[in-house]
């Protein structure tokens, strides 16, 4: 009986990562197929467009911060000899198409849109930016080019001692995301938790889950407010299908705006400031309240049950241009110092490096370097 009790919990674990496997190889199979067709089909848009522009004599933009007047010499002549300039009038799509192009000349015109991208950036829904926080979610309305983002976040367990970069034995979550609604100025999605993405023996090695153990299921509804200010309501890990996930039942009720600087080159850098009430994993620190029994509790702990609080959490950015930028982040546990990078335009792939500066358990005493410890988080859209 013990022998048949082990193969079958063998036999359970071996199809679970089977459907994951094949959950995510569906996902980026289709992603890839999409890419190529999109890609093909906007080539041969952009070509038609530009075609258009150039024999309409659009070849280069004017602003009249720009216009450079000069005296007219006094001739009878010239009048005679001017040729009467044609207007002809663009249609929504060749204008938009031709006024994307100059969005980041000019600090005071064509201010592009904020959009978001799990904790990334969007810039008219066409620049991938990076992100500007590691666990606070910004409130930007979500991009309609992206429906689906993957993520993998962890951070290192370190001792005295022990090397700054190194593992030290420390823990990583997956997290997938699918905002398939988009309306007006909003959208509506899921997102799926993944306790484990890979697997430990002890709990030195990041614990004893197998991988793809502790799904669970989560929301997000967001609106934009303007070109550059939302708000964001939902949740990650709300509805947990076993028992063996300790992420955190993360609500959150969060608030975001960007602020561009006015220049003559271009319109970066760009401050953003996301501030949310929140719960779960943003809500194990010192100040917090509302607390009750809701939702089955925290989700911060698999032995103890601890009651559903809620806490202020904010992140604070600057955006220097569209591929880099740095954060200062207070998520209830951490207060944390970071960067992050965005190193290309159409693929939306970004990195995140953050150092935890204090901890709650130590009543956010500023760490000394032997004690330093950091976050990260990479991310994948499609």
């Amino acid at each position: 009986m013990k022998s048949s009790n082990l193969d079958n919990k063998k036999l359970k674990k071996d199809f679970k990562i089977f459907i994951i496997f094949i959950y995510l190889f569906t996902f980026y199979f289709g992603f890839l197929k999409a890419k190529s067709e999109d890609y093909q089909s906007q080539i041969a848009k952009r070509n038609s467009i530009n075609t258009k522009i150039k024999n309409k004599s659009y070849e280069k933009k004017i602003f009249y911060s720009s216009l450079n007047w000069e005296k007219e010499e006094n001739s009878a002549n010239k009048k005679n000899n001017i040729k009467e300039i044609k207007w002809e009038k663009l249609d929504t799509e060749e204008y938009d198409s031709f006024t994307k192009s100059f969005k980041f000349s000019t600090g005071k015109r064509f201010l592009p849109r904020i959009n978001s991208l799990n904790r990334s950036l969007v810039f008219d829904e066409q620049v991938i930016g990076p992100d500007v926080s590691w666990l606070v979610p910004p409130g930007f309305s979500w991009s309609k080019r992206y429906t689906f983002d993957s993520s993998i976040r962890g951070h290192n367990r370190r001792k005295n001692g022990e090397k700054f970069l190194a593992w030290n034995g420390g823990d990583a979550v997956g997290q997938f995301y699918y905002q398939p609604f988009h309306f007006d100025k909003g959208s509506f999605g899921f997102n799926l938790g993944m306790r484990s993405v890979y697997a430990g023996n002890t709990k030195s090695l990041g614990g004893g889950t197998d991988i793809g153990e502790g799904l669970s299921l989560g929301f997000r509804y967001d609106r934009s407010l303007s070109l550059d200010s939302g708000f964001a309501i939902g949740g990650e890990q709300i509805l947990q299908f076993d028992g063996v996930s300790d992420t955190g039942r993360d609500l959150y009720i969060s608030f975001s705006k960007g602020w561009w600087r006015e220049n003559k080159q271009d319109n970066f850098p760009l401050y953003v400031a996301n501030a949310a009430l929140a719960t779960g994993k943003m809500a194990e620190g010192n100040i917090k309240g509302l607390c009750s029994d809701l939702l089955g509790g925290s989700g911060t702990e698999v032995n103890n049950q601890r009651p559903l609080c809620w806490a202020p959490v904010f992140s604070l950015a600057k955006v220097f241009n569209q591929n880099f930028s740095t954060f200062f982040e207070y998520n209830s546990k951490f207060f944390l110092l970071g960067s992050s990078y965005s190193p290309f335009e159409d693929i939306p792939l970004r990195g995140t490096f953050a150092v935890q500066l204090s901890d709650h358990i130590d009543n956010y005493k500023i760490k000394n370097i032997d004690n330093m410890k950091w976050v990260f988080r990479i991310s994948l859209g499609f």
